[in-house]
């Protein structure tokens, strides 16, 4: 609970998240220049309870955060196998994207 995984993103690998138990805020930034949500966040909030699929597409920031008062899993089942050469990543606190992880509705 409360810890934070943020933030990476895939050039090619599609990534499709469940929350197998637990709850998850999962929260997407659109650093793409070109994009017409540039610099926009979404947030999404992810649990059995609330089982959804949430598929982020390439080159999207991405990070989740376990809330509630237990152990939170999520599946991904990733459109390619994994590879080092098409991730980046950044510290869930980087200058680069600033976003406050609290919760604020839930």
């Amino acid at each position: 609970p409360g810890v934070v995984k943020a933030w990476h993103r895939h050039s090619e690998m599609k990534l499709n998240y469940a929350c197998i138990t637990g709850a998850v805020k999962v929260v997407l930034y659109d650093s793409r220049e070109s994009s017409k949500t540039f610099g926009y966040f979404n947030e999404f909030i992810l649990s059995p309870e609330s089982y959804n699929l949430l598929t982020v597409p390439p080159s999207i920031w991405n990070g989740f955060k376990a809330i509630g008062d237990k152990m939170a899993i999520v599946a991904n089942c990733a459109t390619i196998a994994h590879s080092p050469d098409e991730i980046s990543r950044l510290p869930f606190d980087s200058d680069e994207i600033t976003y406050d992880w609290n919760i604020k509705h839930f």
